[in-house]
């Protein structure tokens, strides 16, 4: 299936009253030695989340350099920090890792195809965030389910989402 078919597919199930404002989005940088891409999704034209290769690695070395400075282990060179300054990567890649938003592309597009085929029940109790996410739009997904629905358990992309058709369905949230 062409990517247009599918991003179509996928938006064309979500709920009257997020139709239209929310949109994913893909792209590949075929000039990259790799072709690697990017995947996001926007709310109003802007962007909410993204995921893919260059994500990660980018929020990986924030992540990394912050710890590094935090621990006064900046040289790699220093016999005495290489150890500090190796191990924030290790803990670097476990943070970025535990936020489980950041993917590659082919785990995005793979996510939005098992979408399409999962019932609602389903792709709520789904292990992948993404397809949790999509749940948050769907129309299946109606509101009493809104209503009864808990998220503080949930990844930032999923408590996003959900607060956004809350709000776009007029529904008021427990804790507001």
């Amino acid at each position: 299936m062409k990517w247009s078919q599918l991003k179509k597919r996928i938006e064309g199930g979500f709920a009257d009253s997020v139709a239209g404002r929310v949109q994913v989005w893909t792209t590949r940088y075929r000039g990259a030695h790799d072709a690697e891409g990017e995947a996001w999704i926007t709310i109003d034209k802007q962007r909410v989340s993204s995921m893919g290769t260059c994500s990660y690695f980018i929020e990986q070395h924030k992540e990394a350099t912050r710890i590094r400075e935090a621990s006064g282990c900046l040289d790699h060179l220093d016999p005495e920090q290489q150890v500090g300054y190796f191990a924030a990567r290790r803990e670097a890649e476990r943070i970025v890792d535990e936020k489980n938003l950041f993917f590659t592309l082919w785990e995005f597009n793979h996510a939005l195809f098992e979408f399409l085929n999962l019932s609602i029940d389903d792709a709520i109790a789904s292990d992948d965030p993404i397809i949790r996410a999509l749940v948050m739009l769907d129309r299946r997904f109606g509101k009493r389910r809104l209503k009864a629905f808990d998220d503080s358990e949930q990844p930032p992309l999923v408590r996003t989402l959900y607060r956004f058709r809350c709000k776009a369905e007029e529904i008021t949230l427990a804790n507001e």
